[in-house]
């Protein structure tokens, strides 16, 4: 059983670092992409950009977890996963740009019910793209 850890840690290291490195450079982009600055209003207390952030983030990390597990080799968890990077960015565009104009104004005001409304919509997309990503 040792031997098989010893084994097999190289491999979950360099999942795991390939998956930190996609979930940052994640969050770096979409953080750029909204007109709202995120992290500033977290600092500043904000619940709303908290949960529209966290739950944005978890609808992206759901699938690159999936996509983990059924991944033949790293890059082609690189792949699916900005493939769930792209549908979260896609997500925020829908709402923010076509159904909800003001939404990200509304989070910058400290509108939890905004908030989760966007971070709710990420999550469950994130898990539906999850389902999908099975082969």
């Amino acid at each position: 059983m040792f031997h098989y850890f010893v084994e097999t840690l190289p491999h979950f290291l360099a999942y795991f670092a390939a998956a930190v490195a996609l979930a940052i450079g994640f969050l770096l982009l979409y953080v750029m992409i909204t007109p709202h600055r995120e992290f500033s209003l977290i600092r500043e207390g904000n619940s709303a950009a908290a949960a529209q952030l966290t739950g944005t983030f978890l609808g992206f990390t759901i699938p690159v977890a999936v996509v983990i597990g059924n991944s033949v080799s790293i890059p082609d968890m690189l792949l699916w996963g900005a493939v769930a990077a792209l549908v979260q960015l896609i997500v925020f565009f829908v709402i923010a740009r076509l159904i909800f104009k003001s939404i990200s104004d509304r989070i910058t005001e400290r509108c939890v019910a905004s908030g989760i409304f966007v971070g709710g919509m990420g999550l469950g997309i994130g898990i539906l793209q999850a389902a999908c990503m099975v082969p």
